[in-house]
């Protein structure tokens, strides 16, 4: 984003906060059909994404092993933090200063989390 342009706020922040995550999601999934939700409360911004599963975690889940399938996930979400983290914070111009992930496979959501510095302590 240039210097000179404001940042987004209200729904455009939330639907660009949204956008963001979900690409770093086909970044490492490599399909597009899931879909993502952001809300914004304060301090706090929570994206619900949802169809998150490739065609094999599927067939996993369907098969018994949805254990499998969380383990890759929050190996994912571990892996990404930092990615994850930087695109809220370059979106809101606030300080990603926790993080917290949790999925579901069936169905297959998934739930990020960032809690942002306060705004006093920038």
């Amino acid at each position: 984003m240039p210097d000179d342009c404001a940042p987004p706020v209200g729904e455009s922040l939330t639907r660009a906060i949204s956008a963001a995550i979900v690409r770093l999601y086909a970044e490492v999934y490599g399909h597009d059909r899931t879909t993502a939700s952001t809300y914004i409360n304060g301090d706090v911004v929570v994206c619900i994404l949802e169809d998150i599963l490739t065609t094999s975690e599927q067939e996993l889940v369907a098969a018994g092993s949805a254990s499998v399938v969380i383990d890759g996930r929050m190996a994912f979400q571990a892996d990404r933090e930092d990615e994850f983290s930087a695109a809220v914070e370059h979106l809101t111009l606030r300080r990603v200063v926790a993080f917290l992930s949790a999925n579901q496979a069936a169905p297959g959501i998934a739930c990020e989390m960032f809690f942002l510095a306060p705004v006093e302590a920038l």
